[in-house]
Protein backbone atom coordinates (compact mmCIF):
# COMPACT_ATOMS: atom_id res chain seq x y z
CA UNK A 1 0.00 0.00 0.00
CA UNK A 2 0.98 3.62 -0.80
CA UNK A 3 2.71 5.72 1.92
CA UNK A 4 0.44 8.85 1.23
CA UNK A 5 -0.02 11.32 3.57
CA UNK A 6 -3.42 12.49 5.38
CA UNK A 7 -3.32 15.87 3.85
CA UNK A 8 -2.42 14.96 0.15
CA UNK A 9 -5.46 12.22 0.38
CA UNK A 10 -7.84 15.22 1.78
CA UNK A 11 -7.11 17.07 -1.86
CA UNK A 12 -8.06 14.35 -3.85
CA UNK A 13 -10.98 13.45 -1.89
CA UNK A 14 -12.28 17.18 -2.19
CA UNK A 15 -11.40 17.00 -5.89
CA UNK A 16 -13.21 13.71 -5.89
CA UNK A 17 -16.25 15.28 -4.21
CA UNK A 18 -16.55 18.11 -6.77
CA UNK A 19 -15.73 16.49 -10.34
CA UNK A 20 -17.41 12.31 -9.55
CA UNK A 21 -20.19 13.35 -7.06
CA UNK A 22 -20.46 16.70 -7.66
CA UNK A 23 -21.73 18.72 -4.63
CA UNK A 24 -22.17 21.51 -3.62
CA UNK A 25 -19.14 23.66 -2.27
CA UNK A 26 -20.81 23.97 0.79
CA UNK A 27 -21.51 20.41 1.51
CA UNK A 28 -17.77 19.44 0.22
CA UNK A 29 -16.25 22.36 2.73
CA UNK A 30 -18.13 20.61 5.62
CA UNK A 31 -16.14 17.13 4.73
CA UNK A 32 -13.14 18.97 4.62
CA UNK A 33 -13.94 21.21 7.92
CA UNK A 34 -14.58 17.43 9.76
CA UNK A 35 -11.86 15.82 8.12
CA UNK A 36 -9.31 18.76 8.90
CA UNK A 37 -10.46 18.99 12.45
CA UNK A 38 -9.43 15.34 12.78
CA UNK A 39 -6.27 15.63 11.54
CA UNK A 40 -5.75 18.55 13.85
CA UNK A 41 -6.12 16.05 16.83
CA UNK A 42 -4.01 13.50 15.24
CA UNK A 43 -1.29 15.78 14.70
CA UNK A 44 -1.23 16.81 18.52
CA UNK A 45 -1.64 14.09 19.38
CA UNK A 46 1.53 12.35 17.69
CA UNK A 47 2.98 15.14 16.75
CA UNK A 48 3.02 15.03 13.04
CA UNK A 49 0.39 14.80 10.40
CA UNK A 50 -0.75 11.02 9.65
CA UNK A 51 -0.10 8.92 6.90
CA UNK A 52 -3.44 6.91 5.27
CA UNK A 53 -2.87 3.86 6.89
CA UNK A 54 -1.73 4.90 9.95
CA UNK A 55 -5.20 5.82 11.22
CA UNK A 56 -6.94 2.95 12.82
CA UNK A 57 -10.20 2.00 14.40
CA UNK A 58 -8.66 2.57 17.83
CA UNK A 59 -7.59 6.36 16.83
CA UNK A 60 -10.77 7.47 15.51
CA UNK A 61 -12.61 5.83 18.49
CA UNK A 62 -9.67 8.49 20.68
CA UNK A 63 -11.03 10.88 18.55
CA UNK A 64 -14.64 10.55 19.01
CA UNK A 65 -14.72 10.18 22.32
CA UNK A 66 -12.62 13.20 22.46
CA UNK A 67 -15.46 15.28 20.99
CA UNK A 68 -18.43 13.87 22.82
CA UNK A 69 -16.21 13.76 26.53
CA UNK A 70 -14.31 17.26 26.14
CA UNK A 71 -15.95 19.36 23.55
CA UNK A 72 -19.64 17.89 24.48
CA UNK A 73 -20.46 17.01 20.83
CA UNK A 74 -24.15 16.11 20.98
CA UNK A 75 -25.25 13.11 18.93
CA UNK A 76 -26.20 14.43 15.39
CA UNK A 77 -22.78 16.14 15.26
CA UNK A 78 -20.91 13.16 16.01
CA UNK A 79 -22.96 10.92 13.40
CA UNK A 80 -22.17 13.64 10.97
CA UNK A 81 -18.48 13.56 12.07
CA UNK A 82 -18.67 9.72 11.31
CA UNK A 83 -20.03 10.06 7.96
CA UNK A 84 -17.15 12.50 6.78
CA UNK A 85 -15.00 9.83 8.00
CA UNK A 86 -16.28 6.91 6.12
CA UNK A 87 -16.67 8.81 3.54
CA UNK A 88 -13.37 9.60 3.36
CA UNK A 89 -11.89 6.21 3.84
CA UNK A 90 -14.04 4.55 1.92
CA UNK A 91 -12.74 7.06 -1.08
CA UNK A 92 -8.99 5.75 0.56
CA UNK A 93 -9.95 2.00 0.03
CA UNK A 94 -11.44 2.61 -3.59
CA UNK A 95 -7.87 4.52 -4.67
CA UNK A 96 -6.20 1.61 -3.15
CA UNK A 97 -4.78 3.51 -0.51
CA UNK A 98 -5.94 1.30 2.56
CA UNK A 99 -7.43 -2.49 1.92
CA UNK A 100 -10.05 -2.42 4.79
CA UNK A 101 -11.39 1.49 6.25
CA UNK A 102 -10.49 1.84 9.68
CA UNK A 103 -14.74 3.27 10.16
CA UNK A 104 -16.07 -0.17 9.25
CA UNK A 105 -17.11 -1.49 12.94
CA UNK A 106 -17.94 1.65 13.63
CA UNK A 107 -21.27 2.91 14.11
CA UNK A 108 -23.51 6.02 14.50
CA UNK A 109 -24.65 6.87 17.80
CA UNK A 110 -28.91 6.57 18.45
CA UNK A 111 -30.33 10.13 17.44
CA UNK A 112 -33.86 10.86 18.89
CA UNK A 113 -35.89 11.97 16.29
CA UNK A 114 -37.42 15.02 16.53
CA UNK A 115 -41.15 15.49 14.88
CA UNK A 116 -40.74 18.29 12.07
CA UNK A 117 -41.83 21.78 13.45
CA UNK A 118 -44.17 23.41 10.88
CA UNK A 119 -47.17 26.07 10.25
CA UNK A 120 -50.96 24.97 10.79
CA UNK A 121 -53.33 26.76 8.30
CA UNK A 122 -54.21 29.74 9.94
CA UNK A 123 -50.72 30.44 10.38
CA UNK A 124 -49.77 29.50 6.60
CA UNK A 125 -52.48 32.11 5.73
CA UNK A 126 -51.56 34.95 7.83
CA UNK A 127 -47.84 34.75 6.38
CA UNK A 128 -49.46 34.62 2.49
CA UNK A 129 -51.50 38.02 4.17
CA UNK A 130 -48.91 39.68 5.34
CA UNK A 131 -46.92 40.92 2.11
CA UNK A 132 -50.18 42.94 1.39
CA UNK A 133 -50.55 44.42 4.90
CA UNK A 134 -50.89 47.80 5.59
CA UNK A 135 -47.76 48.35 8.48
CA UNK A 136 -44.93 46.62 5.55
CA UNK A 137 -46.51 48.93 2.88
CA UNK A 138 -45.51 51.73 5.33
CA UNK A 139 -42.14 50.54 5.86
CA UNK A 140 -41.42 50.48 2.16
CA UNK A 141 -41.16 53.59 -0.05
CA UNK A 142 -44.05 53.75 -2.58
CA UNK A 143 -42.06 52.83 -6.22
CA UNK A 144 -41.45 49.91 -3.98
CA UNK A 145 -43.84 48.51 -2.62
CA UNK A 146 -45.85 46.61 -5.29
CA UNK A 147 -42.64 45.22 -6.83
CA UNK A 148 -41.45 43.89 -3.24
CA UNK A 149 -44.63 42.61 -1.98
CA UNK A 150 -45.46 40.77 -5.47
CA UNK A 151 -41.99 39.20 -5.29
CA UNK A 152 -41.91 38.66 -1.67
CA UNK A 153 -45.39 36.65 -1.65
CA UNK A 154 -44.28 34.53 -4.71
CA UNK A 155 -41.62 33.66 -2.57
CA UNK A 156 -43.83 32.62 0.55
CA UNK A 157 -46.09 30.93 -1.83
CA UNK A 158 -43.62 28.98 -3.60
CA UNK A 159 -42.14 28.03 -0.32
CA UNK A 160 -45.08 26.29 1.05
CA UNK A 161 -46.72 24.59 -1.90
CA UNK A 162 -43.77 23.50 -3.44
CA UNK A 163 -41.72 22.37 -0.29
CA UNK A 164 -38.20 23.40 -2.07
CA UNK A 165 -35.28 23.66 -0.60
CA UNK A 166 -33.56 27.65 0.31
CA UNK A 167 -30.79 27.00 -2.00
CA UNK A 168 -33.09 25.50 -4.53
CA UNK A 169 -35.24 28.38 -4.70
CA UNK A 170 -32.23 30.27 -4.85
CA UNK A 171 -31.34 28.57 -7.80
CA UNK A 172 -34.23 28.49 -9.59
CA UNK A 173 -33.90 30.19 -13.25
CA UNK A 174 -36.56 31.86 -15.57
CA UNK A 175 -36.37 28.48 -18.01
CA UNK A 176 -37.23 26.24 -14.61
CA UNK A 177 -40.90 27.45 -14.22
CA UNK A 178 -43.33 26.10 -17.27
CA UNK A 179 -46.41 27.68 -17.31
CA UNK A 180 -47.72 25.21 -19.79
CA UNK A 181 -47.42 22.41 -17.42
CA UNK A 182 -48.31 24.31 -14.29
CA UNK A 183 -44.57 22.94 -13.28
CA UNK A 184 -41.18 23.61 -12.26
CA UNK A 185 -38.04 22.07 -12.70
CA UNK A 186 -35.58 21.89 -9.61
CA UNK A 187 -31.91 21.08 -9.32
CA UNK A 188 -31.15 19.77 -5.75
CA UNK A 189 -28.49 17.77 -3.69
CA UNK A 190 -26.30 15.92 -5.78
CA UNK A 191 -27.75 17.73 -8.76
CA UNK A 192 -30.40 15.61 -9.13
CA UNK A 193 -33.52 17.29 -10.86
CA UNK A 194 -36.96 17.26 -10.13
CA UNK A 195 -40.46 17.69 -11.10
CA UNK A 196 -42.69 19.72 -8.60
CA UNK A 197 -45.77 20.33 -9.44
CA UNK A 198 -47.49 24.01 -8.95
CA UNK A 199 -51.06 24.72 -7.64
CA UNK A 200 -52.92 27.76 -9.05
CA UNK A 201 -51.89 30.15 -6.21
CA UNK A 202 -47.96 29.07 -6.84
CA UNK A 203 -49.09 29.93 -10.90
CA UNK A 204 -50.77 33.25 -9.96
CA UNK A 205 -47.86 34.04 -7.41
CA UNK A 206 -45.18 33.85 -10.14
CA UNK A 207 -46.96 35.06 -13.03
CA UNK A 208 -47.57 38.33 -10.91
CA UNK A 209 -43.86 38.45 -10.39
CA UNK A 210 -42.52 38.22 -13.62
CA UNK A 211 -44.91 40.86 -14.90
CA UNK A 212 -42.84 43.62 -12.55
CA UNK A 213 -39.49 41.35 -12.56
CA UNK A 214 -37.33 43.92 -13.45
CA UNK A 215 -33.08 42.55 -13.82
CA UNK A 216 -30.20 44.78 -13.57
CA UNK A 217 -28.47 42.76 -16.44
CA UNK A 218 -30.44 41.58 -19.38
CA UNK A 219 -29.05 38.33 -19.28
CA UNK A 220 -30.41 37.64 -15.42
CA UNK A 221 -31.74 34.39 -15.35
CA UNK A 222 -32.44 34.51 -11.73
CA UNK A 223 -36.08 34.04 -11.20
CA UNK A 224 -36.20 35.68 -7.60
CA UNK A 225 -33.85 38.78 -7.58
CA UNK A 226 -33.06 42.07 -5.28
CA UNK A 227 -34.41 45.05 -5.49
CA UNK A 228 -31.37 46.28 -7.54
CA UNK A 229 -32.17 43.58 -9.97
CA UNK A 230 -29.72 41.39 -9.22
CA UNK A 231 -29.78 37.68 -7.92
CA UNK A 232 -31.29 37.10 -4.42
CA UNK A 233 -28.51 35.57 -1.93
CA UNK A 234 -29.51 32.57 0.81
CA UNK A 235 -29.34 35.02 3.18
CA UNK A 236 -32.01 37.67 1.71
CA UNK A 237 -34.40 35.19 1.01
CA UNK A 238 -34.12 34.19 5.25
CA UNK A 239 -34.92 37.95 5.89
CA UNK A 240 -37.82 38.14 3.54
CA UNK A 241 -39.23 35.00 5.95
CA UNK A 242 -38.50 36.56 9.19
CA UNK A 243 -39.44 39.46 8.25
CA UNK A 244 -43.24 38.59 7.30
CA UNK A 245 -43.18 35.98 10.30
CA UNK A 246 -42.74 38.67 12.32
CA UNK A 247 -45.58 40.80 10.54
CA UNK A 248 -47.62 37.87 10.65
CA UNK A 249 -47.84 37.34 14.42
CA UNK A 250 -46.31 33.69 13.73
CA UNK A 251 -44.83 32.49 16.85
CA UNK A 252 -40.91 32.80 15.31
CA UNK A 253 -39.21 30.04 17.11
CA UNK A 254 -37.38 28.01 14.46
CA UNK A 255 -39.58 29.77 11.95
CA UNK A 256 -37.19 29.34 8.64
CA UNK A 257 -37.53 28.12 5.14
CA UNK A 258 -36.94 24.92 6.18
CA UNK A 259 -40.04 25.35 8.43
CA UNK A 260 -41.82 26.07 5.19
CA UNK A 261 -40.68 22.96 3.55
CA UNK A 262 -41.46 21.08 6.82
CA UNK A 263 -45.55 22.55 6.32
CA UNK A 264 -45.76 21.43 2.80
CA UNK A 265 -44.86 17.77 3.59
CA UNK A 266 -46.69 17.56 7.00
CA UNK A 267 -50.02 19.38 4.96
CA UNK A 268 -49.56 17.18 2.24
CA UNK A 269 -49.72 13.55 4.58
CA UNK A 270 -52.61 14.92 6.50
CA UNK A 271 -54.68 15.68 3.05
CA UNK A 272 -53.80 11.84 2.48
CA UNK A 273 -50.75 12.02 -0.10
CA UNK A 274 -48.88 8.57 -0.28
CA UNK A 275 -45.30 9.06 1.61
CA UNK A 276 -43.26 7.76 -1.85
CA UNK A 277 -45.54 10.80 -3.86
CA UNK A 278 -44.11 12.89 -0.96
CA UNK A 279 -40.63 11.66 -0.98
CA UNK A 280 -40.46 12.66 -5.15
CA UNK A 281 -41.94 15.93 -3.95
CA UNK A 282 -39.23 16.72 -1.23
CA UNK A 283 -36.20 15.22 -3.10
CA UNK A 284 -35.24 12.59 -0.41
CA UNK A 285 -32.62 10.43 -1.46
CA UNK A 286 -34.08 8.00 0.50
CA UNK A 287 -38.16 6.92 2.22
CA UNK A 288 -36.48 7.38 5.89
CA UNK A 289 -36.04 11.14 5.60
CA UNK A 290 -39.65 11.37 4.52
CA UNK A 291 -41.09 8.69 7.49
CA UNK A 292 -40.45 11.37 9.97
CA UNK A 293 -43.37 12.91 8.86
CA UNK A 294 -45.90 10.11 9.31
CA UNK A 295 -45.35 10.56 13.13
CA UNK A 296 -46.84 13.77 12.97
CA UNK A 297 -49.95 13.66 15.11
CA UNK A 298 -52.59 14.47 12.45
CA UNK A 299 -56.02 14.67 15.28
CA UNK A 300 -54.71 17.99 16.72
CA UNK A 301 -54.59 19.61 13.22
CA UNK A 302 -56.92 17.82 10.82
CA UNK A 303 -59.37 20.17 11.96
CA UNK A 304 -57.33 23.15 10.83
CA UNK A 305 -55.93 21.58 7.85
CA UNK A 306 -58.43 20.96 4.97
CA UNK A 307 -56.56 21.70 0.91
CA UNK A 308 -53.33 23.18 0.48
CA UNK A 309 -54.31 25.35 -2.65
CA UNK A 310 -57.34 26.63 -0.02
CA UNK A 311 -55.06 28.65 1.59
CA UNK A 312 -53.43 30.11 -1.34
CA UNK A 313 -56.75 30.39 -3.19
CA UNK A 314 -57.74 32.93 -0.32
CA UNK A 315 -55.50 35.52 -1.97
CA UNK A 316 -56.97 35.66 -5.59
CA UNK A 317 -57.10 39.58 -6.88
CA UNK A 318 -60.10 41.59 -5.50
CA UNK A 319 -60.77 42.60 -8.58
CA UNK A 320 -61.37 38.79 -9.43
CA UNK A 321 -64.41 38.22 -7.30
CA UNK A 322 -66.17 40.78 -8.92
CA UNK A 323 -65.74 39.54 -12.54
CA UNK A 324 -69.43 39.34 -14.10
CA UNK A 325 -71.12 35.85 -13.40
Amino acid sequence: MAATRFFRALCDFEAYLDVEKNLSPRTRRAYVYDLERFMSFWTKRHGGSPLVRQVSTKSVKEYLEYLRMDLHYKSTTLSRTIASLRVFFEFCVIQGLLKTSPLTHIHNPKIARRLPVFLVESEAQRLLESPASHSVAARCPRSDYRHLATRDYAVLVTFLFTGIRLQELVDLKMRSVDFERNRIRVLGKGSKERIIPLNDSVVRGLRKWIELRKPADPDEESLFLSRFGKMLSPWSVQEIVKKYVKVAGVPSGGVSPHKLRHTFATLLHLNGVDIVEIQALMGHATITSTQIYTHVESSRLRKAVHTLDKIGLHHKETEDSHDPK
